[in-house]
């Protein structure tokens, strides 16, 4: 018998290099068991499987490994002798009134004008209970895709306060601004004094003394010290602390869960990569006690004394979140900024690799939780001097367009809320061809009180017309159709 399959579902062929381990208890035509390339694969004998009398086979005997449900089998060949090409015109199905119950054969081709007849095997009929097997595969497959459901993460802002690291949840946060002199008149408890912002009263808070419980504890002041400003029961308020790490997106999965009735101020803990713990906050609990000081500082309430409510901008709720009109400030060399709702999240630059034989911007990747990401280098895309030592400390992780990447820059200058944004009116020539990306400016206060103007760095055309644009034109390969 001359026995045909098509050849897209046949993935190799191979000889019995090895012992085929038997299975006791299996199927008739079940043979054993091969390994290959520490595969496990049940082979198939098929001379059994037809069943015809003499089912043996010889040591030139090959395997052909097919896929039949998303599994790989072996089936036991006398030879492999040809791959041929047949039009749809030389097949010729056979008739269901002469095919019984075990319809293995579906077709016959007829070679040389006829001469010669090879039989198409249909693999969907390979195993008389096919059906069981199907159902079984897709039960596995339902159970993988459930295992392999995203678990649900958070964002977190990170700070550092005498030495360790604490998380905010990213919906606590308004703002992050420099560190400036601040009306200690309202100096009270854990209250350092207030601050002025955008015409507003933000009370604000040593982070020490409401961490520590200890009151008369310093407020830290330092080149890294920073404010970061958080809402909580209609109540704005800023937090004084040694510096701002990162924005860090954090699996529900990954945080370690303290004693029940042990610290109701905290939501648990996260290790980091570099053994490094970071306690997250439950802010609410924290400042509860305090929230009557805070709000008569900040001269908040439900409504003033004219019935009106309060201001849009010391609201809690999404109009006015991080994510909202706030940009992250970085440098690479010259000071860009990234709209922050376009951040997934902020890593070290540790652990990248390099792609061999390739140059550019785009010629190293992380492993980011098992997710390959393409590191788009800045400095390099936009022609800017200087080398590898100089800078390129962070990670910006980034997602548009179903496509994950991470911009390396130097380092990362600060959070800014910025509500106009400005059309971009000209660039210098080493930009001119990445205008798409660097469509917009916005004024930004340094801590000199210098104002510049700082290039909004537009990711989604960066991703989509420079990284997936260029790869469309890499050529494909393609398999021609109806070989068996």
């Amino acid at each position: 018998m001359e026995i045909a399959l098509k050849a897209e579902q046949v993935t190799e062929a191979t000889p019995i290099n090895g012992v085929i381990q038997k299975l006791p208890g299996g199927t008739d035509f079940l043979e054993g068991f091969m390994t290959l390339r520490e595969n496990v694969i049940p082979v198939i004998n098929l001379k059994r499987r037809f069943g015809l009398t003499e089912d043996g086979y010889g040591a030139d005997a090959r395997i052909a490994v097919v896929s039949i449900f998303n599994r790989s089998y072996g089936l036991l060949f006398d030879d492999i002798k040809e791959v041929f090409r047949a039009e749809s015109s030389l097949l010729s199905p056979i008739s269901k009134a002469l095919q019984g119950d075990d319809p293995i054969i579906s077709d016959l081709i007829k070679l040389e004008s006829g001469k010669r007849v090879v039989e198409l095997l249909d693999l969907n009929h390979l195993f008389s209970n096919a059906q069981a097997v199907l159902d079984e595969k897709i039960t596995e497959a339902q159970l993988l895709s459930e295992s392999a459901k995203p678990s649900a993460s958070s964002c977190y802002v990170v700070f550092r306060c005498s030495g360790q690291e604490y998380g905010v949840p990213v919906q606590c946060a308004q703002e992050i601004t420099f560190y400036s002199e601040i009306d200690e008149m309202f100096k009270t408890g854990i209250v350092a004094g207030a601050l002025d912002i955008r015409g507003k009263t933000i009370p604000v808070v040593n982070s020490l003394a409401l961490l520590s419980g200890e009151k008369n504890s310093p407020c830290h002041r330092g080149e890294d010290t920073r404010v970061l400003v958080l809402a909580s029961e209609k109540c704005a308020f800023g937090m004084i602390v040694e510096g701002v790490r990162d924005i860090l997106t954090i699996c529900d999965d990954d945080i370690l869960r303290f004693p029940e009735g042990k610290d109701e101020n905290v939501l648990g803990m996260y290790q980091r990569p570099d053994d490094q713990n970071v306690i997250l906050l439950n802010m609410y609990n924290l400042v509860c006690v305090h929230l009557d000081s805070l709000k008569s500082i900040a001269r908040l309430s439900n409504e003033d004394s004219s019935g009106e409510q309060p201001d849009r901008a010391v609201q809690t709720g999404t109009q006015h979140l991080i994510t909202e009109n706030c940009y992250l400030i970085f440098s690479i060399g010259k000071k860009f900024a990234i709209e922050l709702k376009d951040v997934q999240e902020i890593i070290e630059n540790v652990g990248q690799m390099a792609i061999p034989a390739t140059d550019g911007y785009c010629s190293g990747v992380i492993n980011l939780r098992g997710l390959v990401v393409p590191v788009i280098k800045l400095k390099q895309f936009y022609n800017y001097q200087g080398s590898r030592e100089d800078g390129g400390h962070n990670l910006i992780i980034c997602c548009s367009h179903g496509q994950t990447v991470a911009l390396e820059v130097d380092h990362i200058v600060t959070i800014h809320k910025q509500e106009q944004y400005y059309e971009t009116p000209s660039l210098a020539a080493q930009l001119s061809d990445k205008k798409d990306t660097a469509d917009r400016l916005i004024d930004y206060l340094n801590p000199e009180g210098i104002r510049e103007h700082v290039l909004v760095l537009n990711t989604h055309n960066l991703i989509r017309n420079h990284l997936q644009s260029s790869n469309s034109r890499e050529p494909s390969s393609t398999k021609p159709d109806g070989n068996v």
